[in-house]
């Protein structure tokens, strides 16, 4: 299992994102499409992160929609069952969201030879079980305490290479520097499901009605 992050945290490279690139988002449909988590949702591998016992709001894309399925609708799914399941009322509450980017940003990139630069590799970091999400997140928050300039994280998806997923300090990136392309039901969009199926059937998941 991973150590909690050393002090003083290493340095670490950059990883720059263009104003105009887009990316995808799987949200619940109840927020607007560049709304940021404030810190309250269950834990995730790089959330939440708190700050003076105050947490930072955060948010996750994702390079597509295929991704960001994985990232979330598919997230919780052994990849060793024999029979993968999802359920339709996992899919019902959530939005399909295309965001871009309306300013460059730097991002902190945990790619294998960055997190090589460490000493730790992606089993460490990125491949792991929920189990160790607690410390996980504390690497994220030694990250952003160490990069004052950084917006954010990136880093291969873990269930869907060669895509990367990212994470956005919402104490440095703001609403305002989004600007949200769109905004689906998945569940009530045909073409959403269709393509949801498609991603379904290519792990060998099942959507249960």
């Amino acid at each position: 299992m991973i150590s909690p992050p050393p002090s003083p945290f290493p340095a670490s490279n950059s990883h720059e994102i263009k104003a105009g690139t887009r990316f995808h988002r799987v949200h619940d449909q109840r927020f607007d499409s560049c709304a940021f988590n404030p810190g309250k949702g269950r834990p995730s591998r790089f959330a939440p992160l708190l700050l003076g016992g105050k947490p930072i709001p955060t948010q996750y894309l994702a390079t597509n929609f295929e991704c960001a399925a994985h990232e979330t609708i598919f997230h919780d799914v052994p990849i060793d069952e024999t029979n993968k399941t999802v359920g339709a009322d996992n899919i019902k509450p959530l939005s399909h969201s295309v965001v871009e980017v309306k300013r460059d940003m730097v991002l902190v990139p945990l790619f294998a030879p960055d997190l090589a630069k460490w000493g730790v590799g992606r089993a460490d970091l990125i491949d792991t079980t929920a189990a160790p999400y607690a410390v996980t997140a504390e690497w994220a928050l030694a990250i952003h305490r160490s990069r004052p300039d950084a917006d954010g994280l990136i880093w291969t998806s873990k269930r869907c290479d060669p895509q990367q997923a990212l994470l956005l300090f919402g104490d440095r990136v703001f609403e305002s520097d989004l600007l949200g392309i769109g905004k689906t039901g998945i569940y009530t969009s045909i073409e959403e499901m269709r393509q949801v199926l498609t991603f379904a059937d290519r792990v060998g998941i099942t959507i249960v009605l």
